[in-house]
């Protein structure tokens, strides 16, 4: 008995064949099953494969593939065909053998092919065999020719080959054959598609699922375009006939409903005409767009017209920026357009406000605009007083009356009465003393540089400057070098007013140091005073407290030992007087002092807390200034610190000569006073 050999394919399309008995499954076709130009074919290098349906050729020896057949391949498959075919084994059936392979060779178990399938198993049975592949024959069945299969009932139905269609087209064109077969519309779903054309042989016209998906979906899409376009052609057809018969209707309005038009030609045999009532409800609705699209541009018309009136009416009234809104629309209400014109009348409340807050809007940038030009205006007026006054102090400067470490009094007289500082009085921003500032302390840093190249010219010299120099002896001193002399001729009041003032500086600031050690020598004697008489003369006194660190350090000046020893025997003269008074308490004296003591103690007191308050205004008023002025405060602070000291210095040195006078004047005893005393007591 030859081998039973059964047809299949995988879930992917490819066909595989299974031997019944053997149980063995092969990818390749086997021998028996072959046709002769197959059997030819495998005894070449080329083989024969499939690639997306399309049939192409591969060379197994040179690696060569091609879509058309070789000529190799071409003469092969003409003498094959010259041969002769081999003659079908007749089988002759009966009784039930006969019902077997008349079940085998009916319609319904053939392929397209015309090859017959097996009822049970649904193995193709091929002609010239001995017996139907996947199903062997009984041995008593006699022989009897193999029936023709039948052809479809369709003659143009396309039929399936064995391996497939070689060309990707008819496949497509034999699968859109079985969908149109199906009854497959535009809104079908795939899913149900599949089930309705998954047992027709034409369902494999396509070896894999997604080729079926995207055939379908290209179907769908197909019957969609047409079917879209046929409904634009009878709408194209129909649509003048349902515009003039909704436009020559009085009852059809822009707010009409379809339901109300339907009810309305429901026996009218143009709208009877448009059977698909889909497409009469979008024909009318295209209509009634448009008519609503008319009626809002004339609302909106109007509407503009109206409102240019209200503003014709605010204009006639005087509506500025100011005015309420309940003046502005008793002014429209009560207005002759307002009554005369019966299309403005209809405007509505909300459009009169809209139009009052559009028109005020306006107004307030007018009159926005006009207060930031009168601002600016005044601003300018503001700066060019500044400018005019900055100018007035240039002019001080070129004439040489404002230079470096020039007071305020000194330059009020020339400008007080000019108009460019009168003009200046009372505006915002800079005052007059603050630019005055700002332009001596720009002398002074000019001169700062130049101070320090003279002060190493006349150590060179060994010029001592003291206050007693004259600007004379300077000038003879700078003149003897060029460019000492040139700095002269540009700054020399200026340099001698610096160097006076460091001369008279360091003059009290040793007089100062003086005082101090004056006192501490004071403080001193309270530990001699057991040791010596208070009425013992100087000269006696000194071999007791020469030892005395203080009376050291006044070594070399033996006239301010004697001041301090003076006012030492003084002060404990006054205690023994208070302590022999009346009451006999040390708490009296404060009362006892004169008058004129306490007041000028008061003064200082008075004087201390307006130097304190005029600090912090001139603290307060810098830190206003803007940054440009600002990035000079150092310099300016640290030269404001150089005259805050020595007007300290020179209140010290009030304090101390009227100390002085009010010892002379309550002591009773009279002393003999060196002239350098008289000197110091003088200043």
């Amino acid at each position: 008995m030859a081998a039973l050999w059964t047809e299949h394919r995988n879930a992917e399309g490819r066909t595989y064949w299974n031997n019944t008995i053997t149980k063995q499954s092969v990818w390749e076709k086997p021998d028996i099953l072959k046709t002769p130009f197959e059997r030819a074919l495998s005894q070449t290098s080329w083989r024969e494969y499939f690639q997306e349906g399309r049939k192409y050729y591969y060379n197994t020896v040179t690696k060569e593939s091609k879509w058309d057949m070789p000529e190799e391949l071409l003469l092969l498959l003409e003498k094959v065909g010259k041969e002769p075919v081999p003659p079908t084994v007749p089988i002759v059936a009966t009784g039930e053998a006969t019902n077997q392979l008349a079940a085998i060779a009916s319609p319904t178990n053939v392929t397209s092919q015309g090859v017959p399938l097996n009822p049970l198993s649904g193995a193709m049975v091929r002609p010239g065999l001995p017996g139907p592949v996947g199903q062997s024959l009984p041995n008593n069945l006699p022989t009897a020719p193999t029936p023709v299969p039948q052809r479809p009932l369709n003659p143009d139905e396309p039929v399936v080959p064995t391996n497939g269609f070689a060309i990707h087209e008819e496949a497509e064109k034999a699968f859109w054959y079985l969908l149109k077969k199906a009854g497959v519309g535009p809104d079908s779903v795939w899913e149900e598609t599949i089930r309705a054309i998954i047992t027709d042989p034409l369902y494999k016209s396509f070896n894999s699922m997604a080729e079926r998906k995207e055939s379908w979906q290209k179907y769908v899409e197909t019957l969609k375009k047409k079917e879209a376009e046929e409904k634009e052609a009878r709408m194209n057809k129909q649509r003048p006939a349902i515009k003039n018969l909704l436009k020559g209707n009085p009852n059809v309005f822009h707010y009409t409903s379809f339901e109300t038009a339907d009810q309305v030609f429901a026996q009218h045999p143009i709208w009877q005409q448009v059977r698909i009532e889909s497409e009469r409800r979008q024909l009318f609705l295209e209509y009634i767009s448009d008519l609503q699209q008319r009626e809002q541009t004339r609302l909106r018309e109007m509407r503009g017209r109206n409102m240019e009136k209200v503003v014709g009416i605010f204009k006639k009234h005087e509506v500025d920026a100011l005015t309420r809104w309940r003046d502005a629309l008793k002014m429209v209400l009560e207005s002759e357009e307002w009554k005369e014109d019966q299309e403005l009348s209809q405007l509505p409340q909300l459009d009169i406000l809209l139009a009052f807050e559009d028109y005020s809007k306006i107004k307030s940038g007018e009159y926005e605009s006009a207060v930031k030009i009168a601002e600016q205006a005044r601003m300018q007026k503001y700066r060019q007083a500044r400018e005019g006054f900055r100018a007035l102090l240039g002019g001080l400067k070129s004439n040489g009356k404002l230079l470096s470490g020039t007071k305020w009094k000194e330059i009020y007289p020339l400008i007080s009465e000019d108009d460019r500082y009168l003009k200046l009085l009372g505006t915002p921003g800079s005052t007059p003393l603050e630019l005055f500032w700002d332009a001596v302390d720009e002398l002074d840093l000019a001169l700062e540089s130049k101070v320090k190249d003279v002060g190493k010219y006349l150590s060179s010299r060994s010029f001592q400057f003291t206050e007693q120099t004259t600007t004379e002896q300077l000038e003879t001193v700078l003149r003897e070098d060029g460019k000492m002399s040139k700095m002269f001729d540009t700054d020399g009041l200026g340099l001698y007013r610096y160097f006076h003032e460091q001369a008279a500086h360091q003059r009290r600031k040793t007089e100062k140091l003086q005082r101090r050690m004056q006192d501490d020598l004071r403080y001193a004697l309270k530990r001699k005073a057991h040791k010596f008489d208070i009425d013992a003369p100087y000269e006696e006194v000194v071999p007791i407290i020469q030892d005395l660190p203080e009376f050291k350090a006044l070594e070399n000046d033996d006239e301010a030992r004697k001041i301090a020893f003076s006012k030492f025997v003084k002060r404990q003269k006054e205690k023994m007087r208070e302590v022999h008074s009346d009451d006999g308490s040390t708490s009296s004296r404060k009362r006892k002092e004169p008058y004129g003591t306490r007041m000028r103690d008061h003064d200082r007191e008075r004087e201390r807390s307006r130097e304190k308050d005029r600090d912090d205004r001139y603290s307060s008023r810098h830190r206003d200034r803007d940054y440009a002025r600002r990035r000079d405060d150092r310099d300016r602070d640290r030269e404001r610190d150089k005259r805050s000291g020595r007007r300290e210095d020179d209140k010290e040195k009030d304090r101390s000569r009227k100390k002085d006078e009010d010892v002379e004047m309550k002591s009773p005893v009279k002393e003999t006073v060196s002239p350098m005393v008289m000197l110091y007591l003088l200043i």
